[in-house]
């Protein structure tokens, strides 16, 4: 196969391989072992990467050699710290984590309204009661936005062993 890419549109590939090992391979459980992830992509990875550090119309301010392996590369510093990816990245994690945070809490306190609940025979549809908790779900989800975008984590407390809110 053969791909006929500018120097500008092979840089952006690059940026984008980056960003998919980055998500594929970041979250190796600690150890020093190679993941499934690693694995099923380091060699077409090593491959991009090589291009980019020899090709002619290659990026190699992104790449160099691996020192701890040799015919290996990595990404730069550059790559890493300093480019749309690595700007991308920071988003997409900060956007993430608090798009996650909001939602599990707003879940938490939702099943606790839920089990609080007394046993009632029903007045509403199956569909009435959907919305209605979709509704009240989108209410603890705003307030817990508008409190993270006033506050951040200011007023945020983890209670540990018996402080445990239960």
């Amino acid at each position: 196969m053969d791909i006929t890419l500018t120097r500008k549109e092979f840089t952006r590939l690059i940026e984008l391989a980056y960003m998919g090992e980055y998500v594929a391979t970041s979250l190796n459980d600690g150890d020093d072992a190679p993941g499934a992830s690693e694995k099923r992509y380091g060699d077409l990875m090593q491959k991009l990467y090589r291009l980019a550090a020899t090709a002619q119309d290659g990026c190699p301010q992104y790449v160099e050699p691996d020192e701890h392996d040799e015919g290996g590369f990595i990404p730069t510093m550059r790559l890493e710290n300093d480019s749309p990816a690595s700007r991308a990245l920071d988003k997409f994690t900060n956007d993430t984590f608090w798009e996650e945070l909001i939602t599990r809490m707003s879940e938490r306190d939702f099943g606790r309204e839920k089990d609080r609940e007394t046993s009632a025979p029903p007045t509403m549809t199956l569909e009435e009661e959907f919305l209605k908790d979709d509704e009240r779900q989108t209410q603890l989800e705003d307030r817990y936005r508008e409190e993270f975008v006033r506050n951040d984590l200011e007023n945020v407390i983890v209670l540990f062993g018996a402080d445990k809110l239960s």
